[in-house]
């Protein structure tokens, strides 16, 4: 389960500030009425109209820490989205409120900003700049729509799971744990629980436990889910005690994990400090969960728990990447204080070109702050290139090991009660889940590619076909890739999937068949593939898996060591049996050797090989008074009995040494 973007996707830059401010909420007017109630202002024409801030906007201020060379101040749009404005554009927003006038405006704007603003100046500002960017309503009094941006890296499919008002009400009431001694205990206390884990008790026990009862896994899972969604009411909490207003949890899906998420887009109006605290605030409750299970442990002994304490700590390791908008891409963009990062790889990658100036989005941060971006950037380029590019090559195995892992599950469900199954649904729902996002992402990528390179080519024939000859070579690439045929198998025990085997995999494209087995011939396992031979293609699509064949030994090579007495050999055929019978495997005749009649004593040593044979009649010992019976005959691998010999049997089918040929005499 992945806790994943705290804060609204896609937005403009952003900033905050520590007040609220909400301006011209719900306030409609009609084109034929004076706007705002001013006494004064007369009747206006729709050129003249005083200008007022669009419905739902709230102007937050400054955003203090900032790695821009000057101020910035943000507004925040209906829907979460976020506006970066300067000062002078702030200060002119400031004062539109539907009743001052273009001339009020300028006077106030002038006094506050230290220059001479002109009310032609306000004019321009407010059609060109702040009517465009939303942030005021249109020259006729109508507030344009709400609008979200769809970013490529954001969370998808999301759903509100409580509302910002209970969300508020449980994060005012846990705020004491946010207090500074608080802090310092928990991050002691965080520190002996991992020398403790590490260095002295290890996972072992832990692991043990919890992978032989499958029961037992389902409730570490829980556990696990249960504290990602804690996780998110640390972030909402943190919010509330710098004092912002948290917005609503739920969840969704983010890039192709289920995520948790809370909204927490009024920390902007924070301080620098504030935001981080916002940002490392569901870690800080993970550390937490991580001391109460340790010391659960304490009291009760159960080993999974010692597992739990190190799950949960790498879900905060995973938190903190900062390459997708988790809590290490927040923790960066505030220390910065440059909250888009995302949308700066463009324009730092286009500045880095040689003989080029840099473009104004990077030429207006501070240097520190440009080089942390710029580094950023070139370390987050190769990372995503190499996911994609493992991912191009490896789909036809990923998707062969996706099939058979659903087989199997569906296999085990069908055929196992209780938690057994109850433990294989849970995992094919997980299984299930990152499939359907990792679609929905290559969909929507495959979307967002096309759009932005057609609109990129329209009104020039040479762009447009260089457009349709990328097309042409990215599908034929993916076929190429894709194309079904003895690459599709699942990953089998020992091997790696890297990417230059991937690669080489390539040499065999389109031998063999896919391996994409029901779920009944799922329940066996693959055998392990050739470790020299990236993909075993002589495999059927649908094997038949055996018992392996017990390897073939020889009578003499387990003889017991009497070198005093000859071993006895197999019991001949009953009389009246034909001889050519086929005997039986020669590996069951030692599994039977007990039940042969006492071997022949006081026999003669056999004679070198090479001589004639003696013409000695060897003395047959008197027979026994009672024969050991065999009450119980023997199955072996072929579905034969071994036959149960008798008294007579014993007299008349003895065993030969074996440098002899033919029957002893006397039989």
């Amino acid at each position: 389960m992945t806790l994943a973007t705290e804060r609204p996707t896609g937005e403009e830059p952003v900033a905050g500030c520590p007040r609220r401010r909400g301006y011209g909420t719900g306030h409609g007017h009609r084109m034929d009425q004076t706007p705002g109630g001013s006494a004064s202002a007369g009747e206006h024409t729709v050129e003249d109209r005083p200008p007022r801030l669009a419905d739902g906007v709230q102007l937050l201020g400054e955003y203090t820490g900032t790695g821009y060379r000057e101020r910035q101040h943000i507004a925040r749009r209906p829907g979460g989205r976020m506006v970066q404005l300067s000062r002078l554009l702030h200060l002119v927003a400031e004062q539109c409120d539907g009743s001052t006038s273009y001339q009020q405006i300028a006077a106030r704007v002038s006094g506050g900003y230290g220059k001479t603003v002109s009310p032609d100046n306000v004019r321009t500002l407010v059609e060109g700049k702040l009517r465009p960017l939303g942030v005021l309503a249109a020259a006729d009094g109508s507030s344009p729509p709400a609008e979200s941006s769809d970013p490529l890296l954001a969370l998808k499919l999301r759903t509100q799971l409580l509302r910002p008002g209970i969300v508020g009400v449980l994060a005012r009431a846990t705020r004491p744990m946010f207090w500074p001694p608080v802090v310092v205990a928990v991050l002691a206390g965080l520190i002996a629980v991992d020398v403790w884990l590490f260095f002295i008790h290890g996972l072992g026990s832990g692991i043990r436990a919890t992978v032989q009862q499958p029961a037992v896994f389902l409730l570490v899972m829980a556990v696990v889910v249960v504290s990602a969604a804690l996780h998110e009411l640390g972030h909402a909490t943190a919010c509330a005690y710098g004092g912002a207003k948290p917005g609503g949890m739920g969840a969704g899906i983010y890039v192709v994990w289920p995520a948790f998420y809370t909204d927490v887009t009024d920390a902007y109006r924070l301080d620098r400090g504030g935001r981080l605290r916002t940002d490392l605030g569901g870690v800080y409750v993970n550390a937490i969960i991580v001391i109460i299970t340790a010391g659960g442990y304490a009291l009760t002994g159960y080993d999974p728990l010692v597992l739990l304490c190190f799950l949960l700590q790498v879900l905060v390791l995973q938190q903190m990447l900062p390459f997708l908008r988790l809590d290490g891409y927040y923790v960066l963009s505030d220390l910065v204080g440059v909250p888009d990062l995302f949308r700066r790889i463009g324009p730092v990658l286009r500045s880095a070109m040689p003989f080029r100036d840099p473009e104004p989005s990077v030429a207006q941060l501070k240097p520190w702050v440009r080089r942390v971006v710029a580094g950023w950037v070139f370390l987050l380029i190769p990372v995503l290139a190499m996911n994609l590019g493992y991912f191009l090559l490896a789909a036809p195995r990923i998707f062969a090991t996706g099939w058979d892992s659903a087989s199997r599950l569906i296999g085990t469900m069908t055929s196992t009660q209780g938690a057994d199954a109850a433990w294989a649904g849970m995992q094919l729902v997980l299984l299930l889940l990152p499939a359907i996002g990792m679609t929905y992402t290559f969909i929507r990528i495959a979307k967002r590619g096309t759009a932005g390179a057609w609109r990129w080519s329209a009104g020039s024939a040479t762009r447009r076909t260089a457009v349709m000859a990328a097309a042409l070579g990215t599908a034929i690439l993916l076929a190429v890739l894709w194309y079904p045929d003895g690459r599709m198998t699942p990953y089998r025990e020992g091997e790696r999937g890297t990417l230059q085997k991937h690669f080489l995999e390539l040499g065999v494209l389109g031998q063999g068949d896919p391996l994409l087995r029901t779920p009944s011939q799922a329940l066996t396992p693959t055998p392990p593939a050739d470790q020299t031979s990236p993909v075993v293609l002589q495999e059927p699509a649908n094997p038949v898996t055996t018992a392996p064949t017990p390897p073939q030994t020889t009578p003499t090579s387990q003889a017991p060591p009497q070198p005093s007495q000859p071993t006895a050999a197999a019991p001949a055929p009953p009389p009246g049996q034909a001889t050519d019978t086929p005997a039986p495997p020669t590996d069951v005749v030692n599994d039977v050797e007990d039940l042969a009649p006492p071997p022949i004593q006081n026999l003669p040593d056999p004679p070198a090989v090479g001589t004639d044979l003696p013409s000695v009649t060897p003395e047959i010992p008197a027979v026994p008074d009672q024969v050991p019976e065999v009450t119980s005959a023997v199955d072996v691998p072929t579905g034969n009995t071994i036959p149960t010999p008798s008294a007579a049997d014993a007299l008349t089918d003895i065993p030969v040494p074996t440098p002899f040929t033919g029957v002893l005499p006397g039989g």
